[in-house]
């Protein structure tokens, strides 16, 4: 899925990048243009999140809060480079499936889809 490959690149290439002005965090949430939260994923720092959130687009934001609750699924991920396990949470299955169905060079599912 292109998301997790421009997330897989900006993790690759974050030495690089310039982080962008938004509230400390470690959970970069997507939302939809509603502002109903769709996916996030749990980083393990405010910066490393920051350092993604900048090639992650609009829609996704880093934050303080976890909106992981109102999420219906989760599965974990691994991150080569740098070797970091995300755990990554959907607003239902069927969105959980279709992201972790075909994943970019450098994201590995390790754990699938459950429901919450």
């Amino acid at each position: 899925m292109a998301l997790l490959a421009a997330t897989a690149l900006g993790i690759a290439g974050c030495a690089t990048q310039t982080p962008t002005a938004s509230t400390p965090g470690k959970h970069l949430v997507y939302r939809d243009s509603a502002g109903t939260p769709i996916r996030q994923f749990d980083y393990p720092s405010d910066d490393f999140c920051r350092r993604v959130e900048t090639i992650a687009g609009r829609a996704a934001r880093c934050q303080a809060e976890s909106a992981g609750p109102q999420l219906q699924a989760k599965a974990t991920l691994r991150y080569n480079p740098p070797g970091v396990l995300v755990e990554s949470h959907y607003a239902d299955m069927a969105r959980c499936q279709a992201d972790t169905g075909t994943l970019s060079a450098g994201v590995q599912l390790i754990n699938p889809c459950v429901p919450k």
